[in-house]
């Protein structure tokens, strides 16, 4: 079987970009012939001699509106007449030149909606008309949750017959052995509370931040370690210093490979609180898998898709979207009952394995043999 694989990015540093990575990678050992297709500007920005796989640039500029003059090129289909199936890993707006391409070749096409850009589109004209266009025509639709999919049918106004398949965890690289013990020594005597992810407005770190002074006033020695960069950074400094918490918070920049796991395994509770902002949306939530693999507990809020990468009460605790007084109880509870943080870590653990990319990427195989039927 021949596999066309449409994506936005292969730039790990990125969400899409990781999974598409990852989701490569497992094609690849199972001998599968795929081609990926990437938009024409990831061609100076992408070292094709890092895959053993081919990359095509041949998809447009990502754009977020399709009525844009720049939006003609989603409507010119690509040649796939040698593959046997189409797969678009994202929805909007690749799925609609995916949609294009299989249909006048003739092939099947599977489309996956990762959250935001599956539902945002469908509060917009014309985007609601296409997008629904390639939900009705697809061979599978895939989505990484519950959530994602509720509001697709919501948004569009139409039940479809959709797959959750979660989005996978690299489990093997989690359990490598990490120096834990110096970054443990950058926090002497603290208690570490870690939030892993990019510095921007949805993601929550507001949230963390205004709660930590009600942890202080029952930890004193409790440290919010925060990895990532991004454009909120000056704003949540500011904020910090504004709850006069600016001592207990390290901005510890972007970590990755050996020394990011070792963060993972040097925080007591890692904790991450996105909100769901304009239709803006966690669609899943790996980083929350990298948590319970390094047998981390959780504290999460309900927004999104978390619920599928966070079980409530068993690999971690879920506070409603936006609740500081509940996230900060949550908090308190795993740092004073070590037994239930214990137990969460052991879950999530199991958990984070069930959903290695390998049993992943497998239900999307089964998949590809059930759409070429």
């Amino acid at each position: 079987m021949q596999i066309a694989l449409f994506s936005s990015t292969i730039n790990p540093k990125d969400g899409y970009g990781n999974i598409t990575k990852e989701y490569c990678a497992q094609l690849t050992q199972r001998g599968l012939s795929f081609v990926l297709f990437l938009p024409r500007s990831q061609k100076e920005v992408t070292n094709t001699a890092h895959y053993p796989f081919e990359i095509r640039f041949e998809l447009p500029e990502y754009i977020f509106r399709i009525y844009q003059p720049k939006a003609l090129g989603y409507f010119k289909a690509i040649d796939v007449s040698e593959f046997d199936l189409v797969h678009s890993l994202f929805a909007f707006p690749y799925c609609v030149l995916a949609q294009r391409s299989a249909k006048k070749y003739q092939k099947p096409y599977i489309m996956g909606a990762q959250g935001t850009h599956g539902v945002r589109p469908l509060s917009y004209f014309p985007e609601k008309y296409f997008l629904k266009s390639c939900y009705k025509h697809a061979a599978a639709i895939t989505v990484p949750s519950e959530y994602t999919k509720q509001k697709i049918c919501e948004y569009a106004g139409t039940q479809y017959p959709i797959t959750v398949i979660h989005n996978g965890v690299h489990f093997d690289r989690f359990q490598q052995r990490t120096d834990v013990q110096s970054v443990r020594n950058l926090y002497t005597g603290k208690k570490i509370l870690l939030t892993v992810g990019g510095l921007w407005g949805r993601k929550g770190h507001d949230l963390v931040l205004r709660m930590l002074p009600l942890v202080l006033q029952k930890n004193p020695n409790v440290v919010y370690v925060i990895v990532g960069d991004g454009n909120s950074k000056e704003n949540l400094e500011k904020l910090a210093k504004e709850l006069g918490v600016q001592d207990s918070v390290d901005f510890a920049g972007r970590k990755s490979g050996d020394e990011l796991v070792a963060y993972f395994k040097a925080c007591d509770v890692y904790v991450h609180t996105p909100k769901v902002l304009d239709l803006k949306f966690e669609g899943f939530g790996i980083v929350y898998l990298e948590a319970s693999a390094c047998s981390r507990p959780i504290v999460a809020t309900d927004a999104g898709g978390i619920r599928d990468a966070v079980l409530d009460g068993e690999t971690g605790l879920i506070a409603d979207d936006g609740d500081i007084q509940g996230i900060a109880d949550r908090v308190i509870q795993l740092l004073e009952d070590s037994s239930m943080a214990a137990k969460m870590g052991e879950a999530g653990l199991a958990y984070a394995q069930k959903n290695d990319w390998n049993s992943i990427a497998q239900q999307f195989v089964n998949l590809y043999s059930q759409a070429h039927e």
